[in-house]
């Protein structure tokens, strides 16, 4: 039984600074979640009439530093229905008492109208907020971010820099279910099951475990050179690896991918023994590849000894908290999409 060699860095990620750790393991999160009850969303439903309003931001006009946010997704990109809008003040924190005037600079415009809210996590110096309905965005949304952040202060002696206006599409509806107990992954494509695949994912007893719950596709990276070096694994130990793997779709920052993975073909369906990726055969990880875009939906259920995806600073956990979690970290509470 071998393992499947899944780990691996992109020149796109590596060119971000992002650190490359083992498929299921390696470099924590901010948290390790408790495991939460949200799965599956459903599509978002009509919005609601009105929304809270927002105080006046705090400004600041001779600011010692800016700081530019990241903002994801790019403009005029089409995205899964998992995809969050996310901003990024890197090496910054962001008091809670400013956070209410900055969400109020924020405005998300959808057509049709869907209403979100705002959601605001600290990691590693770094303060996210990211927006998301409360059920994946229907297929066919366009959604606008008008982010009016220009000198508003975001600590003391800090303002943001510049104002963004970003455009995005929501693709077609694609929900990747992988059952870790059957083996087996399940692609439903608005609605419609097109294909159950055979696969085998991480392997429990060995502390490589696939991340459970809801996570999105990070990025399509295609043939990607996998070592086990990059978690401390040599390559002669009788779990270490390196090769190339075609077809790779990025779950995390810490390497778990679904990808093409033809030395495990006879565990496909049978048996767990990856280090954390989702592995099938050749022509299965072609076709999905071909499918798939970033935003697109995985959601890893039933498995032996639950490894909780992070909510937040490895990808995106978002849909793995509750409307009600979700909300409590919002400074204004639900957003109408006007």
């Amino acid at each position: 039984m071998r393992l499947s060699r899944c780990v691996g860095l992109s020149v796109a990620l590596a060119l971000t600074g992002l650190a490359v750790t083992g498929c299921g393991g390696g470099a924590e999160a901010e948290e390790r979640p408790a495991k939460s009850s949200a799965s599956a969303p459903a599509p978002a439903g009509p919005a609601p009439a009105s929304e809270k309003p927002a105080p006046p931001a705090a400004m600041l006009s001779d600011a010692a530093r800016v700081v530019r946010p990241e903002i994801s997704p790019a403009h005029g990109e089409t995205v899964g229905v998992g995809q969050p809008i996310a901003i990024v003040f890197k090496q910054q924190r962001v008091p809670k008492e400013l956070r209410a005037g900055i969400e109020g600079r924020l405005k998300v415009s959808t057509s049709p109208k869907i209403a979100g809210a705002w959601h605001w996590n600290e990691s590693k110096g770094d303060t996210r907020v990211h927006f998301r309905p409360e059920k994946y965005w229907p297929a066919g949304t366009e959604v606008t971010l008008d982010a009016k952040l220009a000198g508003v202060k975001l600590a003391d002696g800090m303002a943001a820099a510049g104002d963004r206006r970003i455009s995005f599409t929501v693709g077609a509806s694609m929900v990747n279910t992988v059952d870790l107990k059957a083996h087996r992954m399940t692609v439903v494509r608005d609605g419609r099951t097109l294909r159950t695949i055979a696969i085998s994912g991480g392997d429990e007893g060995k502390g490589f475990g696939t991340r459970e719950g809801v996570k999105t596709i990070l990025a399509k990276e295609g043939r990607v050179v996998m070592d086990s070096l990059s978690i401390g694994i040599p390559r002669n130990h009788p779990d270490g690896f390196y090769g190339s793997y075609d077809y790779s779709m990025r779950e995390t920052v810490s390497g778990e991918y679904v990808h093409a993975a033809p030395d495990n073909a006879e565990s496909f369906g049978k048996e767990n023994v990856s280090h954390g990726c989702i592995g099938m055969s050749t022509d299965d990880a072609k076709w999905l590849y071909g499918l798939s875009r970033k935003g697109d939906v995985v959601q890893v259920v039933n498995s032996g000894r639950p490894k909780p995806m992070d909510h937040f600073g490895n990808g995106y956990g978002d849909w793995n908290l509750t409307w009600e979690q979700w909300l409590a970290g919002s400074a204004l509470g639900v957003r109408t999409g006007n």
